[in-house]
């Protein structure tokens, strides 16, 4: 009798443990979550294998041979040619750095890119192997060129193209046809550009608007309607070929720059008499790296520049750039850069008022 009730006590014991064990597993699911999991680690699983190791491997460094894991996060990489130098938005301009000689690299706010020029080529004697371009390029990871413009074919504006179209990707090409007769390179670039898959040539006149990007205005005002050779127009073959600069004029909302390329005194007179307040621009590329055939005084009336880049080498034999024109720069108002002195320089092209 005392056996039978004491198995009834112990029935009842357990029976009410259950009890309360189901009540509190209602009202707290995660006491049977380890319910479920502490009889997960003693019962074989016939799919992945021992439930225990399982288990176990996941509490040691959350992954498990077994397990599926969860995909990592995959970078979105940006399309060719959108990789942006500055970290804003819009239009901005860069007055590259290529010592003695032209390279503007411009972000348009569509997200392409245009490359106005490329400086010289590396010297047998310099310490640098590639082009000054290039180091502008590769450290901001900068892949393709929308648009490349060669002002002129003189080889301290096209001599760092060889480079671009062996290492980047070049769309648009844009040329003025006119042959240098002292040089083999500007030839070069040139059948490069045909010889790039997927690049249209472009020959654009002065009058030309170039649909570079929506809200953005890329007007040519000079471009060269005599495409001879250079050789025939002795004695002077230098001023013939920097007269035949692709001058380019680009504005946004308020703001506007003006890119001269080599242009000298006497394209800078029909300029002004051609386009009068119309050349009126908040930056001025300042035309043949300051020399004293460029800079004149009424030119500069007109354009008004708020702040002028004059693109020159620390050394060089050309006595770039001369006082004559850094004073009438500075008698127009212009705030004077050098990339001599200054190195490259970023420039905003929206904000301003004009």
């Amino acid at each position: 009798m005392k056996k039978a009730y004491t198995s009834t006590l112990v029935v009842a014991f357990v029976l009410l443990c259950t009890i309360v064990l189901y009540q509190a597993s209602v009202r707290n699911p995660r006491l049977a979550l380890a319910q479920t999991a502490g009889d997960l680690r003693d019962a074989p699983n016939p799919i992945n294998g021992d439930a225990k190791e399982v288990l176990q491997s996941l509490k040691d460094d959350g992954s498990a041979a077994n397990v599926p894991a969860v995909p990592e996060p995959v970078e979105v990489q940006s399309p060719a040619g959108s990789v942006r130098v500055s970290v804003g938005s819009g239009l901005n301009v860069y007055f590259v750095n290529v010592f003695q000689g032209d390279a503007e690299y411009i972000e348009l706010p569509n997200g392409k890119n245009v490359l106005i020029d490329a400086g010289p080529a590396p010297s047998e004697h310099s310490q640098y192997k590639t082009p000054m371009i290039s180091n502008f390029l590769t450290k901001h990871g900068v892949t393709k060129i929308d648009h490349l413009v060669l002002t002129h074919p003189h080889a301290d504006h096209y001599g760092g193209m060889k480079w671009v179209f062996e290492n980047l990707q070049v769309d648009n090409f844009y040329d003025t046809r006119v042959d240098n007769s002292d040089a083999d390179g500007d030839n070069l670039v040139r059948e490069q550009a045909k010889k790039e898959p997927g690049c249209v040539v472009h020959y654009p006149a002065e009058g030309d608007t170039l649909d570079w990007a929506e809200g953005v205005k890329i007007k040519v005002l000079n471009s060269c309607p005599n495409r001879d050779k250079s050789s025939m127009h002795k004695p002077d073959t230098g001023a013939f070929l920097n007269n035949c600069s692709i001058v380019l004029k680009i504005s946004r909302q308020n703001s506007s720059a003006l890119f001269m390329g080599d242009s000298q005194g006497e394209v800078e007179t029909r300029l002004e008499q051609t386009y009068g307040k119309g050349l009126k621009s908040d930056i001025l590329k300042v035309g043949h790296h300051g020399s004293e055939y460029s800079s004149s005084e009424l030119f500069l009336k007109k354009v008004k520049p708020k702040e002028a880049y004059i693109e020159v080498g620390k050394y060089n034999d050309y006595g770039h750039p001369t006082q004559g024109a850094l004073s009438r720069l500075k008698a127009a108002g212009a705030e004077i850069h050098r990339t001599d002195k200054d190195g490259t320089e970023e420039v905003p092209l929206e904000g301003k008022s004009r």
